[in-house]
């Protein structure tokens, strides 16, 4: 922890820069940006991370290139605020797999309509992918994931320094090429549901073919949900290996990402 009653000019600055690649982390980063935790509380943990890591993260070098850098100010607080903002996007992608997986089999199942205020993302999701968010939260927390989340953050004051006015757009690339293995992620963890549903469809479609008196809109439905729920819980294991593995992916494009800035 620092004393701020010893800080001088350039010392008050580089706190500031640092808050503010926190605060952009805060604001945006998995489950810490959840519209359940209050803004004053986002704001007072930005503090306090901010004062854990300024001892090591600034040294006389840094220092002194900040003094240098004053009339770039305005570029390094920038630079600060977009580098914490990506930052905590990226540690979203592995939220975004899970969201798509959710959809998907909400879809599948006739589950789509149901619709309630996701707090994760910041708007209105339906009941299977709330399951899957909360799910999927639960065994972030239980692996430790929010720890690598904020191991990246501090590692990325090494290869981004504060006095360091430009980023390099290599890291972003790679991120939006690595969207595609995490949309793959998500289609794998819907897949035991995708397909039941459609072998049940194509057998409610072989039913209305053979007795065209059932009323087959008011039949299916009821059989889909049901069929969902229960293949849902009994591949419920397989997909919590599938979230490990996501898990394991987007820690290791977070650390990707921030060696390439």
């Amino acid at each position: 922890m620092i004393s701020f009653s010893q800080l001088n000019e350039i010392q008050i600055i580089a706190f500031g820069l640092i808050l503010l690649r926190m605060s952009g982390f805060v604001f945006t980063a998995a489950i810490l940006s959840s519209n359940s935790i209050s803004i004053p509380l986002k704001v007072l943990f930005s503090v306090v991370l901010t004062a854990t890591v300024y001892n090591s993260v600034t040294n006389n070098i840094i220092l002194v290139q900040i003094k240098e850098s004053e009339d770039l100010m305005i570029m390094l607080a920038l630079k600060e605020i977009l580098t914490g903002v990506v930052i905590g996007f990226v540690t979203r992608i592995f939220f975004f797999g899970i969201t798509m997986a959710g959809d998907l089999i909400s879809v599948a199942t006739g589950l789509g309509q149901a619709q309630i205020f996701n707090p994760m993302m910041g708007s209105m999701s339906n009941v299977v992918e709330q399951f899957f968010v909360t799910l999927a939260t639960l065994l972030y927390l239980g692996l430790n994931g929010h720890h690598h989340m904020i191991e990246g953050l501090v590692a990325s004051f090494n290869t981004i320094k504060l006095s360091q006015t430009s980023l390099s757009m290599i890291g972003f690339i790679d991120i939006v090429k690595a969207m595609q293995q995490f949309f793959v992620f998500g289609i794998q963890i819907s897949a035991p549901v995708l397909i039941s549903m459609l072998i049940v469809q194509v057998g409610v479609g072989i039913l209305s073919r053979a007795v065209p008196q059932v009323n087959v809109l008011m039949t299916a439905a009821p059989i889909t949900i049901l069929l969902g729920i229960g293949i849902l819980l009994i591949s419920l294991p397989l997909m919590v290996m599938q979230l490990n593995g996501l898990l394991d992916a987007s820690t290791t494009e977070l650390f990707r990402f921030i060696k390439t800035l």
